[in-house]
């Protein structure tokens, strides 16, 4: 009885909309907002690392991958604690004001400040995310076929924000005197609408209540109750399940703990040696109390979840090269100038902010900094100079940001028809898993065919001899790292050569690859001389006294050039008759690596100039890009928000939140190899990139294909 009152139409006398729950719709723009900050912060977060705080590729990966991570983690502990203690509603609550604050400290530039940012939108997340999720299917009998049409217009809505957040807060980097800080500010002001949003609606969340003792609703699978005393299809072999679950955790927490001792007094080694393995550790040890648990058919669903979770991973690590390696792809490679010839790229940056704190007055007092902060709040808004004039930056060329907006797009255009197909057409929940990995491999090896087109070949006339501090390799590639490392990288992923007087490349040589080679060939007496006026200046912030230094360079530095720095009009000044810089502001991390590329060898650093200039020619069109995340989206709209359904579905309702937070634990292992991904993507040729995860892809929908019909049987009957 497919089409029974009690499964599929409104018996409790609630108001509805299109069928649906008005409390769905109060979950829609809730968490619509909520995921405007999140994805507004997300599209502009490597960009921001990179091209601001001028940290490598490698390194931007690295927090990246932790960040992203830990989001997903987090919702574990979040999950627990509105299981045990505070409830979906206050736990929400909680999230959403801790993220509000984090995306308000992304809006100062200071390094801490930005780390303590991460903590806080880490957390928020934590307590946010999984409460939400669970609550849309609360809102339904436990087999009502409107479940996964929920959950597909739940994740249609949260991605209309998706949509708008990349292309408001890539405008305002572009465009405005906070540059990025403006971009993270208004992602903080989505936040707050998301909190507002769901106070108000509090009345329109009604939780259906159902008896645990019935046997099935008519049309329905059967109880939880009835369920933990059906066979499993697993019969005798059940109770391997949380013991193999067990074993694994105490390994990788042993592991974990031997790579602390083998690094002991190495705080940072150990970290990032012990880190992963304790984090997955302690996470496994969530799925297998769980399983520990339940046990019978109770069992084989909780298990159905972990196994198609595992092969979600390779699905999320493909798709989160979209915030990482993908996003780098569209700044870098991507020709952006949709209706005019594209421009080649100047020779020299323009200031990445014209609006800075650094250097501003400090405040006397708790209120007066208030005030200041406030203020600061109303100044980075305002438009550069020039952009009132020009209409701002739309096409030419497209911000970097604007592309993360074309997944949250196509869902929002596909949502529908893919929920009309899923009514329509009988496939298992992992036979859609399968579908799902297929597209997303489909979406790569159209990046792979991108990188073809890339790999162009280049070559042009050496400016000068060799530095003596560039190394190279026998066949002329510039090594990056000791000579004695016998796996040291290569520059440009190994694609660049320096033989008989000439400099021979494939593809895009980006900024930042210039600014890494032409650092190597800075004195190692203007870094120290920096350095001590870094300390000087930092010193004389903390007695409030007005900053000024002076330094002359040293004797070894030739062909200073200050246009390279991207430096603010009046903070740092060079006279070049005197042979001084006069510097006026604090000079963070960040600005003396900018000077280091001022003060490097001028022949070598003109040389590598031209060759980004002269590479831009290889830049790709933008429809690889479209056509990758159009593919992607179609195999996302086969995984995500399935998956949410099927995680609702089948976890027993004492742990119903806990297991949507081991649902997005997946994401987070995903997310955690994406980030290792991007953490080698700037050293691996393109085509050899994404060619090895359009095979890992592959490989992953292959044996999952396998699994299906067993994966079928252990969900008894669920849908």
């Amino acid at each position: 009885m497919a089409n029974s009152p009690s499964v599929t139409e409104t018996t409790r006398g609630e108001t509805t909309f299109l069928g649906h729950p008005i409390g769905l719709y109060v979950l829609f723009f809730t968490e619509m907002w909520e995921r405007f900050s999140y994805y507004g912060m997300r599209a502009l977060l490597v960009l921001y690392m990179t091209s601001y705080f001028r940290w490598t590729q490698e390194h931007s990966s690295m927090i990246y991958k932790w960040y992203t991570t830990l989001v997903y983690v987090t919702p574990i502990l979040g999950g627990y604690m509105a299981d045990r203690y505070l409830g979906n509603r206050l736990a929400v609550f909680i999230g959403a004001i801790l993220m509000a604050i984090g995306h308000f400290l992304m809006a100062f530039e200071a390094t801490q400040i930005f780390y303590a940012a991460l903590v806080f939108l880490i957390i928020g997340n934590g307590f946010f995310k999984p409460n939400m999720t669970t609550q849309v299917g609360q809102l339904y009998p436990p087999n009502d076929r409107r479940r996964d049409g929920a959950y597909t217009i739940f994740y249609m809505g949260i991605n209309m924000g998706a949509f708008l957040s990349p292309i408001a807060c890539g405008w305002l980097q572009e465009n405005t005197k906070g540059g990025f800080h403006a971009g993270f500010a208004l992602a903080g002001i989505g936040m707050v609408l998301g909190l507002l949003t769901y106070f108000f609606g509090q009345p329109f969340l009604v939780e259906y209540q159902a008896d645990p003792n019935k046997a099935a609703l008519p049309g329905d699978i059967m109880s939880e109750k009835e369920a933990e005393n059906h066979p499993s299809v697993l019969g005798k072999f059940q109770g391997l399940i949380p013991m193999v679950m067990w074993l694994g955790a105490l390994g990788l927490l042993g592991l974990g703990c031997s790579s602390i001792v083998q690094h002991w007094g190495n705080v940072n080694a150990a970290i990032k040696g012990a880190a992963p393995s304790i984090v997955s550790g302690i996470s496994l040890c969530a799925i297998a109390w769980i399983t520990s648990s339940v046990k019978n058919a109770v069992l084989d669903r909780v298990a159905t979840i972990v196994v198609v979770g595992l092969f979600a991973i390779f699905f999320w690590a493909a798709f989160e090269q979209q915030g990482n390696a993908l996003n780098i792809w569209a700044d870098k490679v991507t020709n952006r100038y949709l209706t005019q010839d594209p421009k080649p790229p100047g020779v020299h940056p323009e200031p990445a902010q014209i609006f800075s704190d650094v250097d501003a007055p400090e405040a006397q007092g708790f209120w007066e900094s208030i005030m200041k902060s406030l203020g600061r709040f109303g100044e980075i808004f305002q438009l550069k100079e020039g952009r009132e004039a020009e209409g701002g930056n739309w096409f030419n060329p497209v911000p970097t940001a604007y592309f993360q907006s074309i997944n949250a797009f196509c869902i929002f255009v596909m949502a529908p028809i893919f929920a009309w197909v899923w009514l329509r057409i009988e496939l298992s929940i992992p036979a859609k898993m399968v579908i799902g990995l297929l597209f997303m491999g489909l979406s790569f090896l159209v990046m792979v065919w991108g990188a073809v087109n890339e790999n162009e070949k280049h070559q042009l006339a050496l400016k000068g001899s060799v530095p003596a501090s560039i190394h190279l390799d026998s066949e002329g590639r510039i090594i990056l790292g000791e000579m004695n490392e016998e796996h040291a990288g290569r520059a440009h992923a190994g694609r660049l050569k320096i033989q008989d007087g000439k400099i021979e490349w494939l593809g895009v040589f980006s900024d930042l690859e210039r600014d890494e080679l032409s650092i190597l060939t800075t004195p190692e007496s203007f870094k120290s001389a920096v350095k001590e006026a870094a300390k000087a200046l930092d010193e004389q912030k903390a007695k409030k006294q007005p900053r000024f230094y002076q330094l002359t360079l040293p004797a070894d530095v030739k062909g200073f050039e200050l246009a390279y720095g991207g430096f603010h009009r009046d903070g740092i000044q060079f006279d070049r008759a005197k042979n001084q810089l006069t510097i006026k502001q604090v000079i963070p991390d960040k600005d003396q690596k900018a000077l280091s590329v001022c003060a490097a060898d001028p022949d070598f650093r003109g040389t590598l100039d031209a060759v980004m200039v002269d590479s831009s020619t290889s830049r790709v069109s933008s429809h690889w890009l479209l056509w990758c995340y159009i593919l992607g989206t179609m195999g996302e709209l086969c995984l995500s928000p399935v998956g949410q359904s099927m995680t609702s579905k089948l976890s027993p309702k004492r742990f119903a939140t806990m297991l949507m937070g081991v649902w997005l634990l997946v994401t987070a292992f995903g997310n955690f190899a994406a980030g290792a991904m991007g953490e080698i993507a700037g050293s691996t040729p393109p085509i050899s990139f994404f060619g090895y995860m359009t095979m890992a892809l592959f490989a992953a929908a292959g044996v999952l294909i396998l699994l299906v019909p067993k994966l079928t049987r252990m969900m008894h009957g669920v849908k």
